[in-house]
């Protein structure tokens, strides 16, 4: 059986609406570059879809792996606390989500932390706005 790998992009959420304009933007750029991977955005507050219905969102794409990425800077309570209760993590960060009546593996990632490639980004936009 071939893998059908999925990416389930976790924003934050916002009463305003750029927080989910701007995930939703990256889930669409890694769906557009990578378009063998199925990939969803769901948000933890104040917008939609929630985190439940993007894991609905996989259903009839036959995903047999979901990789759990968070589209935030730090960890904070929701990437210690609310997300791995939301999948049902184990403490390696992995478990399971059910997807058309099926197990399917999910393994979460780490937020987007320092990385030299925000080092980057930020000093791109301080050039822009210079």
């Amino acid at each position: 059986m071939t893998e059908k790998l999925g990416i389930l992009a976790i924003g934050h959420g916002s009463k305003l609406p750029y927080n989910k304009e701007v995930v939703t933007q990256i889930a669409n750029h890694i769906a557009q570059k990578h378009s063998n991977i199925i990939v969803r955005a769901g948000f933890m507050e104040n917008s939609e879809p929630t985190l439940e219905k993007a894991i609905e969102g996989f259903s009839g794409t036959g995903v047999t792996k979901v990789a759990a990425v968070p589209v935030f800077l730090a960890s904070g309570v929701h990437i210690t606390k609310d997300i791995p209760e939301i999948l049902k993590l184990d403490q390696k960060g992995c478990g399971n989500l059910t997807i058309d009546g099926k197990p399917v593996p999910v393994c979460y990632a780490k937020p987007l932390g320092a990385d030299e490639m925000i080092a980057d980004l930020i000093f791109k936009r301080a050039q822009e706005v210079l």
